[in-house]
């Protein structure tokens, strides 16, 4: 991975970190394979492991049935309040962990999601 690319991502986690304040918890980027990670902010390698399965069994699942492929991200809602946001990319996937207590939910859908998507995306191209 070039350097650039690295720098771009580390924004990501650092518009993250701006954004959501306290409202994140942890957020980590990483392979597709699950490590290692790349950039991160409360790391938790089992957890980047465990989403990078999750979000290949979903792929599989979602492609082997009448529904559509899977889009550029998936939410899990957890227990104590808190959502799990995967974004998806070719050969990276970026997890936010989210506590839905301390940021707006219409915030983090129709502002925050979109422009992380967005600075994602432009950093991998």
């Amino acid at each position: 991975m070039g350097k650039e690319i690295l720098e771009k991502l580390k924004e990501c986690i650092s518009y993250a970190r701006e954004e959501l304040g306290d409202g994140l918890i942890a957020t980590d980027i990483y392979s597709s394979e699950g490590l290692p990670i790349v950039e991160g902010y409360n790391s938790n390698p089992k957890a980047t492991a465990l989403f990078a399965n999750i979000t290949e069994y979903i792929k599989k699942a979602v492609n082997n049935s009448d529904m559509s492929d899977l889009g550029d991200y998936y939410i899990i809602n957890l227990q104590d309040e808190t959502l799990d946001i995967v974004i998806i990319d070719k050969n990276f996937q970026w997890k936010l962990l989210i506590n839905t207590n301390k940021i707006k939910l219409g915030y983090l859908f129709s502002i925050f999601l979109p422009e992380a998507l967005n600075k994602f995306k432009s950093s991998l191209n």
